[in-house]
């Protein structure tokens, strides 16, 4: 006997307009979920989640999606498998999915630089050459230019920039392009100018037109669409209190809203199945281009258009995506090879551990070698070595945002350095670490950019490299209440170089 419950869910899967097909008689019928629902309920019940959305494909068809606990609490909107969350970070394989379809028509080449398809504002120097800062590396985030995040809520609307103008503020070089990682949103706001420049449209449009509705995605939108925002995932801070609706400088790298079930059409687009489409918006081949690794990390996961794609312990290839920031956490694996995908969707800027062990316990469900691959590209920590190439004194000015101070570093050992910045006292740094050829470390301090000061951006955060007898990098200015890392350039020469008896 069918229940309702089993009616409506079927009732709503045929109505998807043939999207989700029956599932072959290849692929189980059904799997043992009932654990991941529990695990998810008990989170709700226990407080520490607000809402949850999921979805598993296999085999080309949509196996199960659910949605639960509360969209909007406020508004008493229940999270349902059609319901848009807001994607951060997965927003990302969709701006470079609309890249490669004008790559497909010939309209851009990933491999040319940025510069040249943008018009006033370009990349600049001076920690690397601009020429080297193509359209793929932007998208696999070793295109050089620092890292970002910078919320705008309506009330300082007057301070949201342009395209033109961000770039302008912060799209220097820190580093070479092509030399290490740092995860970057800058890079996909000069994406999507340059797929506007292009196309001769606005971004969010051209998402719109090029990809959400050819794949029938009509759940998603872009964040800037205040009437679909009524019917969709509001925000959370940790304690499950809600976040005034926000936008952010970097829209291509972070404002889509999409639902589980949409993301799961996504995925299997990705994983190359067949969606009725009349005309797919990219082949095979291009499809695979997204996927191509990019830059390869020293945990062996890489760095793809858009993408990272890593292995299981048993060498099976993970191309997969999360997402984060206030009020959004967000994961989504897919196995190629056994066309699988999973996804889990919370509106609660401390659902990480939720969203991810949620994906890992479905994974473990349906194949039972499953084991994550590692999440990072970057190098890990070690301690600072005294023969380090950054003991000694350094000055240079610190730039991007208006501001133009000098900065002063001392660093005198593994685990003692000095940071002045300006005219203040220079202040001791913390958490010195290494990682490759780089400097990492963190400090208290005041920048003075408008930007910065605005945001009461006082948590610093520097990596720095060693080239050509200089260093190079950046210090990310972050705010207390997570919604701010801004970027400021450094090249620091050489002042003097203090060793001790001791050997530093």
């Amino acid at each position: 006997m069918v229940t309702r419950r089993e009616f409506v869910r079927t009732f709503a899967m045929v109505s998807a307009g043939a999207l989700v097909r029956a599932v072959p008689e290849s692929v189980p019928r059904s799997y043992d979920f009932e654990p991941v629902r529990q695990h998810i309920l008990q989170a709700i019940a226990k407080g520490d989640a607000t809402g949850v959305a999921v979805a598993v494909a296999r085999g080309g068809s949509i196996i199960w999606e659910e949605g639960f606990g509360w969209a909007n609490r406020e508004s008493g909107l229940k999270a349902a498998a059609n319901t848009p969350f807001s994607l951060a970070s997965i927003s990302k394989p969709f701006t470079t999915t609309t890249l490669m379809i004008l790559a497909a028509e010939r309209k851009l080449d990933l491999d040319d630089p940025a510069n040249k398809y943008l018009r006033q504002s370009k990349v600049q120097g001076p920690n690397g050459n601009p020429n080297a800062a193509t359209l793929r590396r932007l998208g696999a985030h070793v295109g050089g230019l620092p890292s970002m995040f910078e919320w705008r809520f309506p009330s300082k609307a007057q301070y949201s920039p342009t395209a033109e103008s961000l770039l302008r503020d912060y799209g220097r070089l820190a580093y070479p392009p092509g030399r290490c990682y740092e995860y970057g949103n800058i890079g996909y706001a000069v994406l999507g100018a340059v797929a506007a420049n292009v196309a001769r449209v606005d971004f969010g449009s051209l998402m719109t037109r090029r990809v959400l509705e050819p794949l029938a995605l009509r759940d998603s939108f872009f964040g800037t669409n205040l009437e679909r925002l009524k019917t969709s995932a509001a925000r959370y801070d940790d304690s499950g209190k809600p976040i005034p609706y926000y936008t952010t400088s970097t829209p291509p790298s972070g404002e889509l809203y999409a639902s589980a079930h949409d993301l799961a059409l996504f995925s299997l687009f990705n994983l190359k199945n067949d969606l009725g489409q009349r005309s797919p918006i990219l082949d095979s081949r291009w499809i695979d281009e997204l996927h191509k690794p990019v830059f390869v990390g020293h945990s062996g996961t890489a760095t793809t258009f858009g993408w990272f794609s890593g292995q299981t312990k048993s060498g099976t290839q993970v191309v997969f995506k999360s997402g984060g920031q206030p009020g959004v956490a967000t994961m989504l694996y897919m196995i190629p090879s056994e066309n699988l995908a999973c996804l889990a969707l919370t509106n609660r800027s401390n659902g990480g551990d939720l969203a991810f062990g949620v994906c890992d316990q479905i994974m473990a469900t349906i194949l039972p070698q499953w084991s994550q691959p590692s999440e990072s590209a970057g190098p890990p920590p070690s301690p600072l070595s005294f023969a380090s190439p950054f003991i000694g004194e350094w000055g240079g000015m610190l730039s991007n945002g208006g501001a133009n101070m000098p900065v002063r570093l001392e660093v005198k050992s593994g685990d003692w350095a000095t940071l002045a910045l300006g005219h203040k006292p220079a202040e001791k740094l913390s958490d010195l670490r290494a990682e490759e050829t780089a400097f990492t470390a963190k400090a208290v301090g005041v920048i003075q950019s408008p930007d910065a000061i605005r945001s009461e951006a006082t948590t610093l955060s520097l990596k720095l490299m060693p080239q050509n007898g200089k260093l190079i990098g950046r210090i990310l200015a972050k705010s207390k209440d997570g919604g701010t890392a801004l970027p400021y350039v450094l090249t620091l020469i050489r002042l003097a170089t203090r060793r001790s008896s001791s050997g530093f």
